[in-house]
């Protein structure tokens, strides 16, 4: 289903986008997340996404704590909700997605320290889930982003870490044996 993706919790002072979260649809069909509920730790911190939004195959949507600071920085990125209502803590934090139902649908309890990746703790880059298919309540599944995050396109830590076969470079014919 629809995951947690990327994560900005905590910009770089030079680089202050605001805090945004970034939510993927990894499956082959178009799904509705209109009156679906994203939350923080705080059961009060509630973003209820609009009821008319689908993420089709492969699509991303951001939501943004600070939509006019993002569009300053990514003027390009059109796919963007918000404002969300509530940042997102520096220290660590429980994120929550949750579907119109109140059924839960996607969990990341990140932090700032090891294992988890701690260059985006104020230094510019994001959390990037490193492959959508794997488990994103596991630290060692994200990476810290190139640059300062990759909001509503592939995650710079995937293009990185691509499967590339190792093949052979040379080949060699010997006698049998015995």
């Amino acid at each position: 289903s629809i995951v947690i993706n990327e994560i900005n919790y905590n910009s770089s002072d030079q680089y202050d986008v605001g805090d945004w979260v970034e939510l993927y649809n990894p499956t082959s069909e178009t799904i509705d997340i209109g009156d679906w509920f994203f939350k923080d730790e705080d059961d009060d911190h509630i973003f209820q996404i609009p009821d008319d939004i689908s993420l089709g195959t492969g699509e991303y949507i951001i939501l943004s704590n600070d939509t006019s600071s993002f569009s300053t920085f990514f003027p390009e990125i059109n796919n963007i909700l918000g404002d969300i209502g509530f940042g997102f803590s520096g220290g660590g934090e429980l994120l929550r997605l949750y579907r119109f139902d109140s059924v839960l649908i996607d969990t990341v309890l990140y932090d700032d320290s090891s294992p988890w990746p701690e260059d985006p703790d104020g230094n510019g880059p994001t959390l990037e889930l490193i492959n959508s298919s794997q488990d994103n309540a596991i630290a060692e599944n994200w990476a810290a982003s190139s640059d300062y995050g990759t909001p509503g396109t592939v995650n710079s830590v995937s293009l990185r870490n691509e499967y590339k076969p190792s093949l052979p470079t040379q080949f060699h014919v010997f006698n049998n044996y015995p």
